[in-house]
């Protein structure tokens, strides 16, 4: 018996050290939080936290955050949690508010206000990035903002006080464009008043007959009043008749649209010539056909009786969508014309343009959706044209495309003798325009004048002087508005000037501000001829 219970206890204990019993010590346990829940892992292996969650099938997105970092070694009892992160975005619809716009208008009586424009809001596409850490919300970011109706601003007319202007006498009919409608001043600044146009002029023609009874203007068609978009160019041609008669209504011309440019033509009655272009969806929003028709209407009814192409569509060059600027000499003879890359005169009888001068193009605004063109006018006595001109580089070797320099040049239209520069570094908006000549008893007076940049190399968005000058170009001046003063800001308020005399002197009337001031050319004296703030384009005939 005794042998007996040492042999099973021997084999009892073999058994033992070749089955050693379940140590707790070699277990280790992590507490984990994810997802709301808190559960127990274990492993008797040496694992990393990447490791332990991979064989629970444990699964991190790609913005998942964890504490501690997954290649930590696991130790018992240790916490481990699990941010659960997502990123989405989220859009909606926006209302978009509308603005209150004044408008000064003189058809009112001072201090009277009218609602011209309903305001209507618009709506908009709004996405926003939203960052969520366990369905919680933790920063909401704007991606991203589609316009996709305009708000249509509400208009308020507020009649203007023209008492308070200065009285001041001058020569013939004065018209200017504020606000989309026309107005003239007749022969005094206390006498002005709206014309019937129809209202909504776009100001892309805008033209006083030579007599100051004709106003021929192009204006947005009746259906596409307040319409929005990036591009809204389509537009209509239309004549009024009779500036003096209170009761003249105006009258569409036939079915002449997308005009780009139109000018009466000088000794014919009611005929004038114009330029047209094709709309596109996107900017610069037109193609300039750059074509030519001479046309008339009936001076009665305003029906288009004559319609002569004269020059059919042309490339104009690299540039030529951007359109061709026109001019007619004063007695009407001769055509001149001006796009990016020179200037000319037009070849009536052959329908060609020929080209006087040339010079490379502008190109630096080309990504802001626009390019230069220069404006061109005529001397008194029909022989010179005279232009703003893109100049020579600065430097020898820098591009010439996108030299800062504009000049002001002169060419003579017969023998394309060309004076170049009469001026030079006067900026992109000059303008340059010679006077009439006025007979002041046995003297004939006349002058040069243009808009000279105060930063003749940052011209585009510079500030500009009326500049003034004999007609030979000799003994140029600044007249308006001078040192200490703010100065004139073509590209802004799109000012523009225009000749003009009371009998005795030559007065130039030119934007500034927002308002005409009539200019004495001898003496510098400046009138404040109109009170809206928000006018363009002055005409003057007389």
């Amino acid at each position: 018996m005794r042998r007996s219970f040492f042999v099973l206890l021997f084999f009892i204990l073999t058994a033992a050290a070749c089955n050693p019993p379940s140590n707790d010590a070699d277990t280790v346990r992590v507490r984990l939080f994810a997802d709301g829940q808190q559960i127990t892992l274990s492993t008797t292996e040496p694992l990393t936290v990447a490791q332990l969650l991979a064989r629970n099938n444990i699964t991190l997105g790609a913005l998942d955050r964890i504490d501690p970092a997954d290649f930590t070694l696991v130790k018992d009892n240790m916490t481990v949690t699990i941010v659960r992160v997502r990123d989405d975005t989220e859009c909606a619809s926006q209302e978009v508010p509308y603005e209150t716009q004044k408008i000064n208008v003189q058809e009112l009586k001072p201090d009277e206000t009218r609602i011209l424009q309903a305001g209507v809001a618009g709506e908009a596409k709004v996405c926003f990035r939203v960052l969520y850490e366990d369905n919680v919300e933790k920063s909401r970011t704007q991606s991203s903002y589609t316009l996709l109706k305009p708000a249509q601003p509400q208009l308020i007319a507020v009649g203007v006080d023209n008492k308070q202007l200065e009285p001041f006498e001058f020569s013939g009919t004065l018209v200017y464009l504020s606000n989309g409608q026309a107005y003239t001043i007749e022969g005094n600044t206390t006498k002005q008043g709206a014309l019937n146009t129809g209202g909504n002029l776009d100001g892309k023609v805008f033209a006083l007959s030579p007599d100051a009874r004709q106003l021929l203007y192009t204006r947005k068609p009746d259906d596409q009043q307040g319409a929005s978009g990036v591009c809204n160019e389509a537009n209509e041609l239309w004549v009024l008749l009779d500036l003096r008669d209170p009761n003249a209504q105006p009258v569409k011309i036939g079915k002449i649209f997308n005009v780009l440019t139109a000018d009466w033509i000088p000794g014919q009655s009611f005929a004038f010539s114009y330029s047209t272009f094709s709309t596109r969806p996107d900017i610069p929003c037109y193609t300039a056909l750059n074509d030519l028709i001479l046309a008339r209407v009936d001076g009665k009814t305003g029906d288009l009786v004559a319609a002569e192409p004269k020059v059919t569509g042309k490339p104009g060059g690299i540039y030529g969508a951007w359109g061709t600027n026109f001019a007619w000499s004063p007695d009407g003879s001769k055509l001149a014309w001006a796009q990016a890359e020179g200037i000319g005169v037009v070849d009536l009888t052959k329908g060609d343009y020929v080209k006087l001068m040339s010079f490379p193009a502008y190109t630096t605004t080309l990504t802001l959706g626009w390019l230069w063109k220069p404006s061109i006018t005529w001397s008194a006595d029909g022989n010179l044209i005279v232009a703003a001109v893109h100049g020579a580089a600065l430097t020898a070797g820098d591009p010439a495309d996108t030299s800062p320099v504009f000049d002001v040049a002169v060419v003579q239209a017969a023998n394309q003798f060309q004076i170049n520069p009469t001026f030079s570094q006067t900026g992109m908006w000059a303008a340059p325009r010679f006077s009439p000549l006025l007979r002041i008893g046995d003297t004939l007076t006349g002058y040069q004048a243009y808009l000279k940049a105060r930063s003749p190399l940052n011209s585009s968005s510079s500030e500009y002087d009326l500049v003034i000058a004999d007609r030979d170009g000799s003994n140029a001046r600044v007249l308006f508005p001078g040192t200490g003063k703010e100065g004139i800001r073509p590209n802004n308020d799109r000012s523009d000037f225009a000749w003009g005399t009371d009998g005795r002197t030559l007065l130039i009337a030119v934007v500034y501000q927002g308002d005409l001031y009539i200019i004495d050319a001898g003496t510098g004296r400046a009138i404040r001829a109109t009170l809206v703030g928000s006018a363009t384009l002055p005409r003057w005939r007389w």
